[in-house]
């Protein structure tokens, strides 16, 4: 796999629907995804950077989508690595996020009648941005491609109204040419602090049990509920 260099000079087009609809086609046809994290949070600012890693889960069938995002270490500038554990669920209606660290449990509806894509849900949180349909990319971005075979690039820009236009600056986003799914995404946020992940190992075939998804909670955590304004 390619990796993008993230927010940097380079020249990109104009034109992306091609790209943008093979895309759209692999990402439909996700019924399990499962894949290896590295979430990287820069700040110049403080002249620091922690490095998270841990597992990435995905499911959706006729019945339940949900997704996981489950951290195992952490890595902060030259520091050793440490064990760090925290979870992210995303079921379609709340987000359930669990610190192991400060031993807590935070629920937030996110939706009340109908559920949402956990794809959709976790930008929101993540610059995890290309597994939701293509019409919506371009309702929230001004889309521009570059592609230099065998790599792909997307670089969004968020429109005034979009939702992401207080937070980022621009995303860059990484197409596998070997599956046509995005892989790596490199953010600049409107603090200009870098926020990148990369995607490895990705997996679409090996069947995700529902159980992946169930996190036993100690009895000692303390639990918040954040209900929809």
């Amino acid at each position: 796999m390619a990796t993008a260099d993230g927010c940097c000079g380079d020249v990109f087009a104009s034109e992306p629907n091609d790209i943008l609809q093979k895309l759209n086609q692999s990402v439909k046809k996700i019924k399990n995804l499962s894949a290896q994290i590295e979430y990287t949070h820069s700040q110049p600012l403080f002249e620091t950077q922690t490095v998270r890693v841990g597992k990435l889960f995905y499911v959706k069938d006729a019945n339940n989508s949900a997704l996981r995002i489950n951290f195992l270490s952490l890595k902060q500038d030259d520091l050793p690595q440490q064990k760090y554990r925290e979870d992210y669920i995303f079921d379609g209606f709340k987000l359930t996020k669990i610190d192991f660290q400060s031993k807590s449990v935070t629920a937030e509806q996110l939706a009340k009648d109908k559920p949402i894509e956990p794809f959709e849900l976790v930008q929101s949180y993540f610059p995890i941005i290309g597994f939701s349909e293509s019409a919506a990319l371009g309702r929230q971005f001004h889309i521009s491609v570059k592609q230099t075979e065998p790599q792909i690039f997307l670089r969004l820009i968020p429109k005034e109204k979009s939702e992401f236009f207080k937070t980022y600056k621009q995303i860059d986003c990484g197409i596998d040419p070997e599956n046509s799914l995005p892989f790596d995404f490199s953010a600049l946020t409107c603090d200009d602090e870098k926020i990148t992940i990369r995607l490895t190992k990705i997996n679409t075939t090996a069947k995700i049990k529902m159980n992946v998804f169930d996190v036993d909670i100690p009895a000692d955590f303390t639990k918040t509920q954040k209900i929809e304004p």
